[in-house]
């Protein structure tokens, strides 16, 4: 299985999907260590994020990530998949 990762932003209230952005493979391994993925990861988890996390995340992705009242995680899915863990 390849794995890809997403930062994905869930509405407090309803625990839905709202945003998500994709993490570059050359990003991965920056955006990883940023949230704190321990290297025995199996690609299979998911990690919350904190401001601090996000903003340092935003800068390395090169992209503005509004946080609003969101809460963010850094999610992996399945590369070969046309679609991502986060969507379903």
């Amino acid at each position: 299985m390849s794995v890809r990762y997403e930062v994905t932003g869930y509405d407090r209230k309803t625990d839905r999907l709202v945003t998500f952005h994709n993490v570059p493979e050359r990003r991965v391994a920056s955006v990883k260590n940023i949230a704190g993925v321990p290297s025995s990861d199996d690609g299979l988890g998911s990690y919350p994020l904190n401001h601090d996390q996000l903003v340092a995340i935003a800068r390395v992705l090169e992209t503005p990530i509004e946080e609003e009242d969101l809460e963010f995680f850094l999610e992996a899915f399945d590369g070969n998949s046309d679609q991502s863990l986060a969507t379903g």
